[in-house]
């Protein structure tokens, strides 16, 4: 099983990790996704194009974008 991270805001892939004996419960528990909560999770964690897991989070480029500018956050969407 493939989990693909991409950033929430700009989209761009940040990594992944591949396994193929890995079930999503798998993978889940040794990426320590299992330990978000469900509300958390279902933010998170979609299922991608190609059968793999998308788990969303957030580029160092969008990162320092907010650090530096908080106020992107209160506008919803960093990327204008």
């Amino acid at each position: 099983m493939r989990f693909e991270y991409v950033c929430r805001y700009c989209k761009q892939p940040v990594g992944a990790v591949e396994e193929a004996s890995w079930t999503y419960d798998d993978g889940a528990e040794r990426l320590g996704l299992h330990h978000l909560d469900t509300d958390h999770q279902r933010e998170v964690i979609r299922a991608g194009e190609t059968g793999s897991v998308q788990v969303q989070t957030v580029c160092e480029a969008c990162e320092q974008a907010v650090n530096m500018n908080p106020e992107l956050l209160v506008e919803g969407n960093i990327i204008q």
